[in-house]
């Protein structure tokens, strides 16, 4: 039917300028999953870069992984 549809074709694609400022796009994560919930969850590094903060999407107990000497090289992890 007419005016059902929305042509987005001559949208521009979004490359590495046309990005949003704000996005996730190069942020650095591990990937936690929250046994509280059975769900998983990126938390990102924050603004000091000095933890990875973040919470469980469904009963938002809050999770913070300090980022130490040595690190490690583990990209996934378990909340208990």
């Amino acid at each position: 039917m007419k005016g059902e549809h929305i042509d987005i074709s001559n949208e521009a694609p979004l490359g590495e300028e046309n990005i949003p400022k704000g996005t996730s796009k190069g942020r650095r994560y591990v990937g936690i999953k929250f046994e509280c919930c059975s769900v998983y969850q990126r938390i990102y590094i924050n603004q000091s870069e000095t933890a990875y903060e973040g919470q469980c999407p469904r009963c938002l107990k809050k999770l913070r992984l300090r980022i130490g000497p040595g690190g490690t090289d583990q990209r996934i992890f378990t909340a208990k």
